[in-house]
């Protein structure tokens, strides 16, 4: 899974310098705020629902013959939860920040169905991203960055949300099969990663059969991964001293 992101002085200008087949629009809204311990939406006492904090991630998305950045929130609100986090009927919140990519059958669950069927697919883009080493306990953190390029360009299914800090999109991270880095830090999932900017518009404009072939466990020798406080886990925490390859924003 992806359940832990970081942005970090990440630029828009740079983005699409890189990702250079999609079509922004004229002028970029601000810069992502640099936050390095991003977690999905949450409410801080499950009792009183006016605590919730909302958590957003930057993507992009096509519309009207553009590539057009924004803020989503994050995890992906479906329309039956009436701009709520989506709960079971046992009252148990329903985990909805990544969409596992399913082999056999329909390609997803059923509450992200319909944004894949009318193709409501977005990138989301992000510096890093954390994961932890389930063989251990405590489970060790660690960040996982790609070596090629200053972030990451993840495939999403979006929603449109109505009421919730404005009109505005929320997304899921698509989960694959890990590659063996992930597999050697204990982890058995992994965001679907794009690999160039031909990619990253397959995903935004092609078809179906195109942007599932996209979906696939990312390449062993462009990943790094490195240790990283165990700070790290408490949801919001922004105080955390990080290894030097992470601390000072990766170079563009």
């Amino acid at each position: 899974m992806c359940g832990k992101t970081a942005v970090s002085h990440l630029r828009w200008e740079d983005v699409y310098a890189w990702a250079s087949e999609l079509t922004p629009p004229a002028t970029l809204p601000p810069d992502p705020e640099t936050r390095i311990n991003i977690s999905p939406s949450r409410l801080r006492r499950k009792s009183e629902p006016d605590s919730m904090v909302w958590e957003f991630l930057p993507v992009i998305a096509h519309d009207q013959g553009l590539d057009t950045p924004s803020e989503a929130i994050w995890p992906f609100i479906p329309s039956w939860a009436h701009g709520r986090l989506p709960m079971l009927k046992t009252g148990k919140l329903l985990s909805t920040a990544n969409a596992r990519l399913r082999r056999d059958g329909q390609p997803f669950a059923p509450t992200f169905m319909t944004a894949w069927r009318q193709g409501a697919r977005v990138l989301v883009v992000t510096s890093w991203f954390y994961e932890f080493d389930s063989r251990v306990r405590p489970q060790v953190p660690y960040a996982v960055f790609p070596l090629n390029r200053p972030f990451w360009m993840m495939a999403g299914l979006a929603s449109a949300v109505r009421g919730v800090a404005g009109s505005r999109l929320s997304v899921a991270i698509i989960t694959v099969e890990p590659n063996e880095v992930l597999r050697s830090v204990g982890h058995f999932r992994s965001p679907a990663l794009l690999r160039d900017p031909r990619e990253a518009r397959a995903w935004l404009r092609g078809d179906r059969a195109e942007a599932l072939s996209l979906l696939r466990p990312h390449p062993d020798e462009t990943m790094g991964v490195e240790q990283v406080p165990m700070e790290i886990k408490i949801p919001g925490n922004q105080a955390i001293r990080l290894p030097g390859t992470l601390s000072q924003g990766r170079e563009q």
